[in-house]
């Protein structure tokens, strides 16, 4: 955005962000000089899930600076399927590229800029795409979200208002009410049907509640409850995060996993995160290490792109699974194995944020993978993404075959035993389908 205004306008427009400001600068100073000084103020509204508070200061900072000057404007560019901001709805929303390209003509206009329209409108349509299309934040699990006024959730319930929202498809198969959003009050009214009882929809609601509430006050609710949606497809909802927007909303979301089970039960906590441990690691080896192979001689630079923005996204996924199951931690999976063994395990376990920290660098992200410092996947960062990726499917290999071979030996029997197991077996087998068995009358 910033680069398509000073081009078409030739430089004669400075436009500021945040990122200009030089490492070590007060960068506070710096914004709000920025906002008392700027013409107009341009804010990219993107998830509403996302926290927008500092967003929100700033709009009201770059009013209250000049509250009488009628030349100063702020647009507010908007999906056409997300809601506009609460603190910002009496604002006209800018929703596509035409209204777009209107109000940057009448900024060049103003300030006596002649610009090239057609120029502007193939800019502008490059951004298009990323400005204005439907948010499809994850490549993972489905994402369910829940939005209740914070004021109301204080009385320690929730507000039969309160709404989930999320993909038809998605509330669809949770709750078989095809909409994109799915109000409380419709929820607790299935759960108290015979289906809704059937499907375990009242117990999963109850606790979902408990969550809900839990994570309001900074508190951790493991979840248990398995909700049978359409088709017998069985979800578990992972809660993954939970915070109150400066619009006064409180917004929570879920993960939709789709489980093929229920919970493990009669584990010791030991056992618990040794399995967890292994699932995770098979998954990681499908959706990370055997779906983004270093093939990139083959690749165009949009299909580069995309990895960039999907590789974080599936990481986010596999991490915010595997802490949020609530049967997992490093103390208990370490001391499931002996000493020396738990030293290995150790040092394995040990080399996960340094290739974590490289990755995200071949991909031109900071370490946690948010923020875009760089291109990507090019020059240099190509080898390191190989070497990465070829470091990740070592420690992989490795971490899966000790896990596994520790869950074998816990259940390993000796040969003489199996054998005597096998002639028991037999023997009953043969006693319960022989001619002479009886049955009561």
């Amino acid at each position: 955005m910033k680069k398509v205004i000073e081009t078409a306008s030739h430089g004669q427009i400075d436009v500021f962000i945040s990122e200009d400001i030089p490492r070590g600068n007060e960068w506070r100073p710096s914004i709000e000089h920025h906002l008392r000084t700027a013409q107009s103020l341009f804010l990219l509204y993107g998830a509403p899930s996302e926290d927008w508070s500092w967003c929100f200061y700033e709009a009201g900072y770059f009013v209250a600076a000049k509250p009488a000057a009628t030349d100063r404007r702020i647009f507010c560019l908007i999906r056409p399927n997300v809601n506009p901001p609460g603190p910002l709805s009496h604002l006209q929303m800018l929703t596509s590229k035409d209204q777009l390209i209107r109000e940057l003509i009448g900024i060049f206009e103003r300030n006596a800029i002649d610009v090239d329209a057609n120029e502007l409108r193939g800019l502008v349509g490059k951004l298009e795409s990323g400005l204005f299309s439907e948010i499809r934040e994850f490549d993972g699990y489905p994402r369910v979200h829940f939005v209740a006024s914070d004021a109301e959730l204080a009385h320690g319930q929730i507000p039969p208002s309160a709404q989930f929202t999320g993909d038809d498809n998605v509330l669809g198969d949770l709750f078989t009410i095809q909409a994109p959003s799915v109000p409380w009050r419709k929820v607790q009214k299935l759960a108290n049907t015979e289906t809704g009882r059937q499907n375990f929809v009242y117990k999963w609601l109850e606790e979902t509640a408990q969550i809900l509430l839990a994570a309001r006050e900074n508190e951790f609710v493991a979840p248990q409850a398995v909700l049978i949606g359409r088709g017998g497809r069985r979800y578990r909802t992972l809660l993954h995060r939970a915070r109150v927007q400066g619009d006064g909303d409180y917004r929570c979301e879920f993960l939709a996993i789709e489980e093929v089970g229920g919970p493990l039960t009669g584990l010791s906590s030991k056992q618990l995160s040794l399995l967890t441990a292994i699932r995770m690691g098979y998954r990681f080896r499908s959706e990370i290490i055997q779906k983004f192979p270093a093939d990139f001689d083959a690749q165009s630079s949009d299909e580069r792109e995309r990895r960039i923005q999907q590789i974080p996204r599936v990481i986010e996924d596999l991490t915010v699974e595997s802490r949020t199951r609530g049967n997992i931690s490093t103390e208990d999976f370490l001391a499931a194995f002996d000493d020396v063994e738990s030293e290995k395990m150790s040092r394995l376990l040990d080399y996960w944020p340094i290739l974590a920290r490289e990755m995200y660098k071949s991909l031109g992200l900071s370490t946690d993978g948010k923020t875009v410092i760089r291109p990507g996947l090019v020059g240099s960062d190509v080898e390191r993404y190989r070497t990465v990726l070829k470091a990740m499917r070592l420690l992989n290999m490795e971490f899966l075959s000790r896990s596994c071979a520790r869950v074998a030996q816990m259940m390993k029997r000796s040969e003489q035993e199996l054998a005597d197991n096998a002639r028991a077996l037999e023997d009953a087998a043969k006693a319960l389908t022989g001619p002479d068995i009886k049955t009561a009358a």
